[in-house]
């Protein structure tokens, strides 16, 4: 399983945030033995923002149960790939029918914490939405494969992240 995979950027698509609620419903629903929580993340959870057609969800729960909700997840039709670079967490995708990925980790974490402030701070300021989706577009033109085009943006995801943390 291969992590890197092509990228494009494409304008934003007011019906990502109807694929994000179904998708958070739907998961939400089958693991709720599990008391997980799920949450609409990344740029197309920010109504406006152009981005990858891929919904992202986060889903919290108890580290114990970390193990049992990537496997009910799998089988939901999704691929596990670890931790795919980011310690704490624990990365599903799926590549049929609508795109999403899926990111499993402790609720309440730093990296829980930081998804959600990242996704709402630019809810709330749509200049630097503005500003982050030339940034997007900017990396997709230079690297059209997942791994170079996150590194691209590194730089203006740490901005955003370090102005969200000053205003909060």
């Amino acid at each position: 399983m291969d992590l890197d995979e092509p990228i494009h950027v494409v304008a934003y698509d007011p019906a990502w945030v109807q694929m994000g609620h179904e998708l958070v419903r739907n998961l939400s629903r089958r693991l709720e033995w599990a008391s997980a929580n799920v949450e609409h993340i990344g740029s197309t959870a920010v109504p406006g923002l152009d981005a990858k057609p891929v919904i992202d969800v986060q889903v919290g729960c108890a580290s114990a149960q970390i193990p049992g909700v990537v496997e009910a997840i799998r089988r939901c039709g999704f691929e596990h790939l670890g931790p795919a670079g980011v310690p704490g967490r624990e990365y599903l995708r799926r590549r049929s029918g609508h795109s999403a990925n899926v990111h499993v980790m402790e609720h309440g974490g730093q990296l829980w914490a930081d998804n959600l402030l990242f996704r709402d701070f630019l809810i709330g300021r749509p200049d630097l939405a503005r500003r982050y989706a030339r940034s997007k577009h900017e990396a997709a033109n230079q690297a059209s494969y997942l791994l170079a085009y996150s590194a691209l943006k590194e730089g203006p995801v740490a901005e955003i992240m370090a102005e969200a943390r000053r205003v909060r």
